[in-house]
């Protein structure tokens, strides 16, 4: 077939129309240039020491500006977990090195594990339900704390060679498994929206018992008048993240996750004031870690 003979005329005016003026394309070229040049330097000259300083101090004041009051808070809140949950760490390398626990009680570590994994279900599940992403600070702040509590608790129970702490520590487990089992229940047979609320719930409770797992020593402290049984380090950390705990749990507008921050921060501040009402010497605590 023939193809249509297209007019000269029709063709120069689709060139002229896709054509770029040479001017236009200098006058483009010379504003890409000035953009690129830091304000104050000309160009083809080498920039000063102020115009840079200068240029460093608007970046740096950009990212002052970027940053939110809940951006600080988040990251607190990750850093202070964090801290939390290392913190138990040196003394638990001392239990595998010397095979024995002491007299220490397992409620603390046991908390720590099904604690952190039981905030990063309930953080994945709002998330997934939600769709806001600010629940996803309570699965980044835990996670490490899930796997740090469980191995905390592995090695307590490897290590334990007192019977009263190991009756102990078997009821903690007993009690978490019956937990565990009865959520698996809960999410088969509700709406996911009431599940959702149970394991918000249960997760508060598991903060609730974080906190009263550090007041468990009290009885012994107050009988003794010696504060060698309270872990000192740990209980500092978890005071200032039950902290900033409590000013996350207001930004997100969630009582679930500030209710059981409050009670901790009560608990942590007992222990503490325990230590410093009975101090113990620096030996004693060293024989007991």
């Amino acid at each position: 077939a023939a193809v249509p003979a297209v007019p000269v005329e029709a063709t120069a005016q689709s060139q002229a129309a896709f054509a770029v003026p040479e001017a236009t394309q200098q006058v483009g070229t010379t504003a890409a240039v000035a953009a690129a040049t830091p304000s104050g330097v000309v160009a083809g000259e080498v920039a000063s020491p102020d115009s840079r300083n200068s240029a460093y101090s608007t970046s740096v004041s950009a990212l002052l500006a970027g940053l939110t009051f809940a951006a600080v808070v988040k990251s607190l809140c990750m850093a202070s977990n964090i801290l939390v949950q290392v913190s138990p760490f040196p003394q638990v390398q001392r239990w595998e090195s010397r095979c024995c626990t002491g007299e220490a009680d397992g409620a603390p570590y046991v908390c720590i594990a099904f604690g952190g994994w039981q905030w990063c279900y309930y953080g994945i599940f709002a998330y997934i339900w939600t769709q806001r992403s600010g629940f996803l600070i309570l699965v980044h702040s835990n996670f490490l704390g899930a796997i740090l509590g469980t191995y905390y608790t592995i090695t307590f129970y490897r290590n334990c060679r007192h019977t009263e702490a190991a009756t102990k520590l078997q009821r903690y487990l007993n009690g978490v498994s019956a937990v565990v089992l009865f959520e698996v229940c809960a999410l088969a047979s509700l709406p996911l929206e009431r599940a959702l609320f149970l394991a918000g719930l249960i997760s508060s409770f598991c903060g609730f018992l974080g906190a009263m797992s550090m007041l468990v020593s009290v009885p012994t402290v107050i009988q003794t008048k010696n504060s060698r049984p309270i872990p000192g380090p740990f209980v500092v950390a978890n005071c200032f993240s039950a902290i900033v705990w409590c000013l996350c749990g207001w930004i997100l507008a969630d009582p679930l996750v500030m209710g059981p921050n409050v009670a901790s921060v009560m608990a942590s501040v007992i222990c503490i004031y325990l230590k410093f009402l009975f101090p113990s010497s620096a030996d004693e605590d060293e024989q007991e870690i």
